[in-house]
């Protein structure tokens, strides 16, 4: 039978030691398995201890795994098996890390959703919906989301909404219509449910004066005559170019006296 013939601390981290059986370095052990177990030199050690050492060893080997990789931010129970299976931790040994994470508190998903709530209405412009989202794809469970949905809802002022609305306005160009149909569709990209995005549109101006509403018209015009000039000509180049402004919004009278006052009205 194999015999512990030394037991020695390792160099770089004092709570691990090398165990040699025969004289022969068999394998590293934690200082709880080291523990456990009893091990001390001269002992014998059977096959089937043999088997439960090196079972409770890797073991101790994804708590550590675990605690390092959560001593970073928080994680879910989806995130830790993950990085445990990524490391090749065996499914069960996974399962029996995951119950003393959720036994030590190192894993709690009520935790993690409150400070993902609170991370994101204090540094970012996202809506519930995008919160929402990013709590699905850690695995947080279903009641839990809804709860923490409603709390993020209720904690967005319209007021940071609104901020953002008008954050978003100023980058957008065109006529009052389209500007503000850009806002609605990047508010909703950001998360905010249709009623919200327009409340907070509701709240902004979006008027235009007819004199800039004739030099939005002017400079359209030539951008898109110059791009359809390289496909047509004549009749189907205004035609085209009607079409394409009209897309954008402008009304088909104010185009046509529009591409009079340019000359172009013929093609």
């Amino acid at each position: 039978m194999p015999k512990i013939t030394k037991i020695e601390v390792q160099k770089k981290n004092k709570e691990r030691f090398n165990l040699f059986l025969d004289g022969e370095f068999e394998m590293g052990i934690d200082i709880d398995t080291l523990v456990k177990f009893n091990l001390k030199k001269g002992q014998i050690v059977e096959p089937k201890d043999m088997e439960l050492i090196q079972k409770h060893e890797h073991y101790r080997l994804g708590i550590n795994m675990a605690i390092q990789y959560l001593s970073y931010k928080k994680r879910t129970e989806k995130e830790v098996r993950q990085h445990l299976a990524k490391n090749e931790i065996s499914d069960t040994a996974i399962q029996q890390v995951i119950d003393y994470c959720y036994k030590e508190m190192y894993i709690n998903h009520d935790d993690y959703a409150e400070s993902l709530k609170n991370t994101m209405l204090n540094t970012t412009d996202k809506g519930p919906e995008i919160y929402k989202q990013k709590l699905y794809q850690v695995g947080i469970e279903p009641n839990i989301i809804a709860n923490y949905v409603a709390l993020y809802e209720e904690e967005q002022s319209l007021e940071a909404v609104i901020g953002v609305a008008e954050k978003i306005m100023r980058t957008k160009k065109g006529l009052a219509s389209k500007v503000k149909q850009k806002v609605l569709q990047s508010l909703i990209q950001k998360g905010y449910s249709m009623e919200v995005a327009q409340q907070a549109l509701g709240e902004l101006d979006f008027t235009q004066d007819e004199e800039a509403i004739d030099q939005l018209l002017a400079n359209d015009l030539e951008k898109v005559y110059t791009k359809q000039r390289r496909k047509y000509d004549g009749q189907m180049l205004v035609m085209k170019t009607i079409e394409s402004l009209m897309r954008k919004g402008y009304k088909y009278d104010k185009i046509k006296i529009k591409l009079e006052e340019s000359g172009i009205s013929d093609g």
